[in-house]
This record gives C-alpha cells, sequence and structure tokens, in this order.
C-alpha cells in the first residue's frame, strides 16, 4: 500500500513540475509531430490511418533503427493540411496488420531476427476539418485522411482514407484501405509471383488523463478471396514522468497465422495470439526525442527510435 501511494505521489509531483512537456507532446500545444494515442510511432499510425498525419506548421522526421536498418516516415505540415511520406510498410509490426506469407518463410523470420520485409511506399495527407482550441468539452477537432499505397513490386497503387477528432479528453480514429502484397507461394504450390489483394478497417477510442493515455484499437483485415481473416485488439497505455514517456501495450491476434514458441523454436497453431510491447522516450531537446522499442517487430527485440521536428 507504502508503494502504491509512492508512485501516486511522484506521478502528482511530475505533473506540477512538467505540465509543458506533457503538453507539448500529448496534448501537441507546442510539438510539430503529433502523439497518437494509439502508437508511440507517429510514422507508423500515419500507414494506417492517414488522418494521423500533423499539420503543425513545420517538418517531421521518424526513424526507427533494427538490426543496420532503418524505418522512416517524413511529415510536412502547413498549419491547415499535413503530408507524410513513407518508404516502408508496418505489416507484422506490434501495431500494424499480419503480414501475408508462407509458413515457411514465417519460421525462418522469426528463427533468424528478421522483421517483415518493405515493399510499399505510402504516400498520405491530412486536413483540418475543425478546429477549437480551450478546455474541457469546448477544445475539439477533427480531421481527414486520404492516401495511396504503392507496391513496389505488383506496381500497383491501392487507395484509404480516414478521420480522427478529439473531444475535450476523448480522442476518436477511423480508417479504411485496400493493400496488396506480392509474395513467393512456389513451396505450397503456388506461382512465384502471387498477388494478395485484401481490406483493413480499424477504429480506436482515446482518453487523456493528464499525463496519462489509455487507448483501444481495433483492426479487421479481409483479404479479396475471403480465404484470410484476422482480428486485432490493441491496448495502450502511455505515462509522462517528466521528459520520460512510459508505453506499455497488450497485443490479441485472432488469425489462422501460427505463433512462433521462443522457447521451443517451433511454430504452433494458437487461435489468439498474445504478444507485449514496451517503450521509454525521452525528450532530449524541444525538437528532438529518442527511445527505445521493445517487440515492435514482433520479434521480442528491442530497436532504437528518433524524432525530429523543426
Amino acid at each position: 500500500m507504502i508503494r502504491f501511494f509512492s508512485i501516486l505521489f511522484l506521478i502528482q509531483l511530475s505533473l506540477s513540475f512538467a505540465q509543458a512537456e506533457t503538453n507539448c507532446y500529448l496534448i501537441n500545444e507546442c510539438s510539430r509531430f503529433r502523439r497518437d494515442p494509439s502508437s508511440p510511432s507517429p510514422g507508423t499510425q500515419i500507414k494506417i490511418n492517414p488522418s494521423a498525419v500533423p499539420t503543425e506548421k513545420g517538418y517531421g522526421i521518424e526513424a526507427i533503427y533494427f538490426s543496420q536498418e532503418a524505418d522512416l516516415s517524413l511529415v510536412r505540415g502547413t498549419g491547415r493540411m499535413g503530408a507524410a511520406l513513407s518508404p516502408s510498410n508496418s505489416e507484422d509490426t506490434f501495431f500494424g496488420a499480419p503480414g501475408i506469407e508462407t509458413t515457411d518463410d514465417l519460421f525462418l523470420r522469426k528463427d533468424e531476427k528478421l522483421k517483415y520485409p518493405n515493399q510499399k511506399i505510402t504516400l498520405a495527407a491530412a486536413f483540418n476539418l475543425l478546429e477549437r482550441k480551450g478546455s474541457g468539452l469546448k477544445k475539439y477537432n477533427l480531421k481527414l485522411g486520404l492516401m495511396a499505397k504503392y507496391n513496389k513490386k505488383s506496381y500497383n497503387v491501392t487507395p484509404g482514407g480516414g478521420l480522427s477528432g478529439a473531444l475535450g479528453p476523448i480522442s476518436f480514429g477511423y480508417s479504411i484501405y485496400e493493400d496488396q502484397t506480392q509474395w513467393d507461394a512456389r513451396s505450397i504450390g503456388g506461382p512465384a509471383e502471387e498477388l494478395t489483394k485484401y481490406k483493413v478497417q480499424t477504429y480506436n477510442v482515446g482518453l487523456y488523463l493528464n499525463s496519462v493515455i489509455l487507448n483501444y484499437s481495433n483492426m479487421h483485415l479481409k483479404t479479396e478471396d475471403e480465404s484470410f481473416e484476422s482480428k486485432i485488439n490493441l491496448y495502450t497505455a502511455s505515462l509522462t514522468l517528466g521528459k520520460f514517456i512510459f508505453t506499455a501495450a497488450k497485443r490479441d491476434e485472432d488469425s489462422p497465422t501460427p505463433a512462433y514458441n521462443y522457447e521451443t523454436k517451433t511454430l504452433e497453431y494458437v487461435k489468439v495470439k498474445e504478444e507485449y510491447f514496451g517503450g521509454i522516450q525521452y525528450t532530449l531537446t524541444r525538437n528532438l526525442m529518442i527511445g527505445g522499442l521493445y517487440n515492435y517487430y514482433l520479434l521480442r527485440e528491442g530497436s532504437i527510435t528518433a524524432t525530429l521536428f523543426f
């Protein structure tokens, strides 16, 4: 009990000394790279819901470094609208949709700690529809987003769109987009260039409690031929203490994809697969944030992230 009240005391103490940092990053009063409640990575959310693209005037760059390779996201805001470009996809990341691949490829990736290969470029734009500054329920905003995904293997472009907004301490979002993956199906008797088309729908609801963010997200993927379907529930909580932001999340994926057992190093057919995520981010300067992420690529490994806005 003493430990519990000590933690509460530290939280309240941090609020009194670090309200400026909290407002900058959580409420977006001075940051040009939005802290979306759905994910600690702005670049990831942009590729899922384009309305998450920051519209604040300025530039933003995010990099997630893992295994000698970095996933980049670039953002430009004008004040009323924003545009983003990312040469990487979000499939088989903790906050993204599952990847399309054979069981053999899945096992090889998990066993050798290889992230899902990139084959897409995402271009997204967001527009402010409504915005009012204030306090409590008098503060609200609504944004519309559009995006296009270019597949570097199939040379096709697929569309998507989304809405996001906030009413006082409550945030919400919805998106729908078409996507496709080209993969080698020869090991299961298919062609060398199998093209799988699918549609993804997402929605999320979040709650801001001073320096705490709680969020629930739902993602539904279904292939065009209805041969594969997955439903993902994400539960995320973030806490700001001074210049630090701590994030914890749980992912429940209901899909026919087998799960990799890291103890036995084998694949197991589990209907609902549970994964956990942890992240620590530190505001180094007003314009630079660095941090570490655990299990971002669903490999139970660490990665490094840096976000620069100017």
